[in-house]
């Protein structure tokens, strides 16, 4: 599957899991028992070696949008932060 636009940005577990106010471990069992939408896209991070499994934002928006504001919220804080010029 192709990356996320940034309309759409991808969710990892650990964005969702803070968002819903619970571990990863209990994301993945809420995952497991259909709590949780199934994930559904893989970005790569870099060539051939890894990949991000994840959510679109739209998905856990039709899932449960209080949640997804929470997501977006994150996601914008992410990007407030300033980056460190490499050495």
């Amino acid at each position: 599957m192709t990356a996320p636009s940034d309309k759409d940005p991808l969710i990892i577990a650990w964005i969702l899991s803070t968002a819903m106010g619970k571990g990863e471990q209990r994301l993945r069992a809420d995952l497991q028992n259909g709590r949780v939408p199934p994930e559904d896209t893989r970005a790569p991070l870099c060539p051939r070696t890894c990949a991000a499994r994840g959510w679109r934002l739209s998905t856990i928006r039709a899932w449960n949008p209080a949640v997804a504001d929470r997501c977006a919220a994150i996601l914008a804080a992410l990007d407030s932060l300033p980056l460190k010029k490499a050495a």
